[in-house]
């Protein structure tokens, strides 16, 4: 599941960062990271940037970057 299958209010974690190296850079310089929780906010329309919270932060994504964001459900 990726970070775009999120519906909101869902909380995922984050399992791995996949692309090249410049993304997996550039996400990891936003605050993402394997085993952190991140909370899906909303989704704009028409393909529109992701709204999500990670950490105690709040972070627009282009939809074409969160599909290389792999996490599972957390189910608490």
């Amino acid at each position: 599941m990726t970070l775009v299958d999120l519906k909101p209010s869902q909380i995922g974690i984050i399992q791995t960062l996949n692309g090249d190296s410049h993304l997996k850079s550039r996400l990891m310089e936003m605050g993402f990271r394997k085993g952190l929780k991140i909370r899906m906010i909303q989704h704009l329309p028409f393909n529109g940037p992701l709204k999500i919270r990670i950490r105690n932060g709040m972070i627009s994504l282009r939809q074409c970057d969160a599909h290389n964001i792999i996490v599972t459900l957390n189910e608490q």
